[in-house]
Parts: structure tokens; C-alpha cells; sequence
């Protein structure tokens, strides 16, 4: 029963996490439009920066990022009770509150097809939960192989896709290959959240108190395996989901929205769920429930992700 609970709880903080995540990207891309400067990566880093700096100046912009940040602590609380391999999968429901805006704002007809498919999607996380995957608990001395292995593949594949956007400049494909690199760099913040979760338990750190956050802050100093992984992990999710979201605006500056938003809830499912089992050592008794539960969530991305582009199309023309 309490491994029930703890699901249900988990999947209720992810959908928290989705609403703000959803509508904190339509919020940056709008802000996108309205004179802000174009991130180009042949500039100096030193511009790239300034570039950059200039997006916290305009509100539109920083009120989406804002609710990304605010986003971020479900996210994590949710992480901790069910692993990253749960709650990336249950965010894709966050297409359903694009298809309902919308029906209501843009008086959009939708399909039978899509309707079917948006009550396929809200059921995707019953059966995850009945899939039975085991909560996050793995070694944090035994892990680290297998994930340094994930960190310099993904970092090798993120140059690869930097490369070919070089080639590609100016073509429809460098807003893509630019949105691939930001999901990857994103995935690998969130896998940093798993870390950060399992050592916050290990440590038994109060985030509530001004000295617990110092113990995260500053925890290479306490020179202990807990202490040490919270200081990497903090540190390794707030540059890499920083990364991601710089090459995620510069794909949103470049690409078409409809194919962006495929992308990035296509792999932002995707590439958890392989680390998930790959690296923390998550398993299921019940596979079978999963694979069609999964198979459900990517079907209703191909189907319902035009939603989400018909809607930030409206709120940019307002």
C-alpha cells in the first residue's frame, strides 16, 4: 500500500512539475520575439554570455524561466519517491492541458483520433504504476563507471550535433540539431537530479535549514562519499540544465515550433528512461505494462505535440 502511496505522490508532483515546464516554455519563447538578441555560438563566449544576460532583462522571458526554476522542486521531491525513470515519462501528460487550452482559447475541432489519444495518454501513468518499477536506490560508490560512461557519450554526441549545426547554419536543420543538443545536456541535468535525490537521503541533510544548503553547497568539504556526490550532483544539474535551456532558446529562435516541441517531449521520455535502467539500476516486474504504456506516451507526443505549437503561436500574436 505505502508503495502505492508513494507512486501516486510521485506522479502528483510530476504533473505539478508539467504545468509550470509547459507553460514556462511558451512563456521564454514568447519573450524570444520580442527584441531579444539571436544566441550565435561562432560569437566569443564573452558575447554569447552578454547575449544571454540580456534574455533576464526582459519579463515575458524571465517569468517563463521562473516557472521553470519553480518547476524544479516537484520535480526533484517527485524524483526522490519514484526515480527520474517515472517522472519524466508522466510530464508528456502536459500535452493534455495544450490540447484543452486549445479547444478553449482557439476554438480548435479536434479529431476523434486525438481525443482517443488524450485519454490514452492520462491512463499511461496507471499503468506505469502497476508496471511496479522499484523505487531509487543504488551504491553511490558502484555507479560511477556506468555513469561516466552516459556523461561522455552524451557530451561526445552533443559536440557531433554541434558540429553538424555549424554545417547546417542558417538551414532548417540547425534549429533542430541545436534543440537535440539542449535535450541532451537537459537529460543529463536530470540524471544529476537522481544522484542529488539519493545522496540528500544518504546525507540526511534538512533543506529547510540555512546549514543544510550549505552542506549541499560546499560538500566536497565535509570530504565523505554522501557530501561529495551532493556537492557534484547539485552543481552537475544547475550547469547542464543551464546548457540545455541556452541551446534550447536558440533552437526556439531557429526552429519551426511544432517540430521543437516533437523533439524535446520525443527524447526528453526517451533518454531517462535509458539511464533509469542503465545506470541507477531501476528494474519492473512488469514489463509488458510498461512497454505499452511507453509505446502510448510517444504515440500521443506524435499526435497532440501540434497542440502545444498551435497554442504558442496564439499567445505569441497576442
Amino acid at each position: 500500500m505505502e508503495e502505492y502511496l508513494n507512486i501516486s505522490i510521485g506522479i502528483l508532483l510530476a504533473l505539478l512539475a508539467t504545468f509550470c515546464f509547459s507553460l514556462g516554455f511558451v512563456f521564454q519563447k514568447k519573450g524570444l520575439l520580442q527584441g531579444l538578441p539571436k544566441i550565435n555560438f561562432d560569437d566569443t563566449l564573452k558575447n554569447i554570455i552578454k547575449s544571454f544576460y540580456e534574455f533576464f532583462k526582459n519579463k515575458v522571458w524571465i517569468t517563463g524561466f521562473l516557472l521553470g526554476i519553480i518547476g524544479w522542486f516537484p520535480f526533484i521531491i517527485a524524483v526522490s519517491y519514484v526515480g527520474i525513470i517515472i517522472v519524466q515519462p508522466v510530464t508528456s501528460l502536459g500535452l493534455i492541458i495544450f490540447l484543452i487550452s486549445s479547444v478553449k482559447l482557439l476554438n480548435e475541432k479536434v479529431s476523434k483520433l486525438e481525443v482517443f489519444t488524450a485519454i490514452l495518454l492520462s491512463i499511461a501513468p496507471i499503468l506505469i504504476a502497476f508496471s511496479k518499477i522499484t523505487n531509487i536506490d543504488f551504491d553511490l560508490d558502484e555507479f560511477l563507471i556506468p555513469f561516466l560512461m552516459f556523461l561522455i557519450l552524451s557530451i561526445f554526441l552533443s559536440f557531433i550535433f554541434f558540429f553538424l549545426s555549424k554545417i547546417k547554419k542558417e538551414s532548417a536543420l540547425e534549429g533542430i540539431l541545436l534543440t537535440i543538443i539542449g535535450v541532451i545536456l537537459s537529460s543529463i541535468g536530470a540524471s544529476f537530479t537522481n544522484i542529488f535525490t539519493q545522496a540528500l537521503n544518504e546525507a540526511n541533510i534538512n533543506l529547510i535549514s540555512l546549514f543544510g544548503w550549505s552542506e549541499i553547497v560546499f560538500g566536497i568539504f565535509w570530504f565523505d562519499t554522501p557530501h561529495i556526490w551532493l556537492f557534484c550532483s547539485f552543481w552537475g544539474l544547475v550547469i547542464f540544465f543551464m546548457l540545455g535551456i541556452l541551446f534550447y532558446q536558440s533552437g526556439f529562435q531557429r526552429g519551426k515550433a511544432s517540430v521543437i516541441y516533437l523533439i524535446i517531449n520525443s527524447l526528453s521520455v526517451i533518454i531517462p528512461i535509458f539511464v533509469g535502467f542503465a545506470i541507477f539500476q531501476q528494474t519492473l516486474q512488469n514489463y509488458y505494462i510498461f512497454f505499452i504504456a511507453l509505446g502510448i506516451i510517444i504515440f500521443s507526443v506524435i499526435i497532440l505535440s501540434k497542440f502545444q505549437a498551435k497554442l504558442e503561436t496564439f499567445l505569441l500574436e497576442i
